[in-house]
């Protein structure tokens, strides 16, 4: 009995069979392809943590490997524009009972931030290597992405040391484009203040600056991921989970133009989009969906006259080039709590008391 091949049909299922897809044509030229036209690291590299031995080294890349002490480790979370690249998820679990192993009266707060740390959607601060180069590039389908050996295996350069060939596969997953008129650089130098304000905040314990790393958090990890979104070289890719949609304009006027817009379509009415040809961005408003012989279509407001954004329109009306659209929300900012009760008002100060009879007679307090 022959086996017959079943489309995939759900987003879930498309997107892995493009990953597959992808993965086996990263063999064409015998290293792994290109997947994302950012780089992986977002910021340069200033040191590398690594395993020696039953103990962990930090080497600055312009100075002598030293032990790794919990001090240096809090200071690398905090230093301004420090980048220090962990090997692979191994290491970074060694670094972590390392963490949680130390006196509590000292470093109570470095295991609590190392967890948040690792929580985020991408750490600038202290990112693993074999997580950047998987966002990087594809990796051959013979070969596990999350194996340090692989990717060393992958692109020849393994070299006499574990130090040596990191700075290898540093320079390679340090690799592409940093446009500026997709606000790439802007974005980075954000995320890598807002994730060392975490970093300081989150050693301080109380249910109101909690609340204040937790907004620092959403703020990061809308940004981190609207970054990722914007990427060109996933663009096509992000189409199929949604996070990014494929627009097609069709008639227009000097306030708005309406476009046919690819499936599944997640953008909301009346929020701010981001039109981008992967080499320039616009934003635009999305005021309103309609549907018209079975299918979506979505209106926007015309982008400016200054830039690029009538260009692309034009450009994308007339199938000379393509045209996404992605969620705007990425600009949001973590901020710092105000003074209100949950879903309620301003906390008013009390000025006063009204104390029963009984309660005065028996010494309460009758003011502040």
């Amino acid at each position: 009995m022959t086996a017959t091949a079943i489309a995939p049909t759900s987003p879930k299922d498309i997107l892995a069979a493009y990953r597959v897809d992808a993965r086996s044509k990263a063999t064409t030229d015998g290293r792994p392809g290109d997947r994302s036209d950012f780089p992986g690291l977002g910021l340069p590299a200033t040191g590398m943590i690594y395993a020696r031995g039953k103990g962990l080294k930090y080497q600055p890349l312009n100075a002598p490997a030293m032990d790794l002490a919990p001090d240096k480790l809090a200071e690398l979370l905090i230093e301004p524009q420090a980048c220090t690249v962990v090997p692979d998820n191994k290491t970074w679990a060694k670094i972590l009972v390392m963490a949680d192993n130390m006196p509590s009266n000292d470093f109570k707060a470095l295991g609590r931030r190392m967890r948040i740390s690792r929580g985020l959607p991408v750490s600038l601060k202290l990112p693993i290597l074999t997580e950047a180069l998987s966002y990087r590039y594809w990796l051959q389908d013979n070969l596990t992405e999350t194996s340090f050996e692989d990717w060393a295996d992958a692109f020849n350069v393994k070299g006499p040391s574990l130090g040596i060939t990191m700075r290898s596969l540093i320079t390679i997953a340090e690799k592409g484009q940093r446009p500026t008129a997709l606000k790439y650089e802007a974005a980075v130098k954000s995320l890598e203040e807002t994730e060392r304000k975490i970093m300081e905040q989150a050693a301080w314990g109380g249910i109101s600056n909690d609340c204040f790393v937790y907004s620092m958090l959403e703020g990061f990890s809308a940004k981190a991921n609207g970054l990722r979104t914007m990427d060109p070289g996933l663009l096509e890719m992000h189409t199929i989970d949604g996070q990014a949609c494929r627009i097609v304009p069709m008639n227009s006027d000097s306030r708005e133009f309406s476009a046919s817009v690819s499936s599944p379509f997640k953008l909301k009415e009346g929020k701010k989009v981001r039109l981008t040809d992967g080499k320039e961005m616009v934003e635009v408003d999305l005021r309103a969906l309609r549907f018209g012989a079975g299918a979506l279509h979505a209106v926007f407001s015309q982008p400016s006259s200054r830039g690029a954004g009538l260009l692309m329109v034009s450009r994308a009306r007339k199938l000379e080039a393509k045209l996404y659209a992605v969620d705007g929300v990425f600009e949001s900012f973590g901020a710092g709590p105000k003074n209100k009760r949950w879903l309620g008002d301003d906390v008013q100060k009390l000025t006063g008391r009204d104390v029963p009879l009984d309660v005065m007679l028996a010494g309460a307090p009758t003011t502040d």
